[in-house]
């Protein structure tokens, strides 16, 4: 069964936000996977938004996150600025025909959501 989902970014350089739509794997094992994927692709926290799109072929540029009415997870990663910039991930999950957003976690370190929902990855 196809689990959609939207992937929101904040933060990069060039580009203040960024969202996606992929049709299947959003549930959060899914989404840490292709979080996984796009780190082994460039672990630099600053390009992860053009690794991930590098990554996921079949993601579908949205204007803005209601685009997607289907969706069943949402996440919003973020680069952190600073001497050391970093990546934190939050989740929301919305029940079939449902209309409201409820959080399952974070704001977190991705590293840390890719250890929690795939757990024994090696990045």
């Amino acid at each position: 069964m196809a689990t959609r989902a939207v992937f929101s970014f904040t933060g990069f350089p060039g580009t203040p936000e960024h969202h996606s739509y992929l049709h299947h794997d959003g549930y959060p094992n899914g989404a840490a996977w292709r979080f996984a994927t796009a780190l082994r692709e460039d672990p630099e926290p600053a390009s992860f938004l053009a690794a991930f799109l590098s990554t996921q072929h079949q993601a579908e540029p949205l204007a803005c996150p209601e685009q997607a009415a289907d969706a069943e997870y949402r996440y919003r990663v973020e680069l952190l600025p600073g001497t050391d910039p970093q990546l934190a991930v939050q989740c929301w999950r919305r029940l079939p025909g449902g209309d409201i957003w409820i959080p399952r976690c974070g704001p977190m370190p991705l590293a840390a959501f890719i250890q929690r929902f795939l757990p024994g990855d090696q990045l």
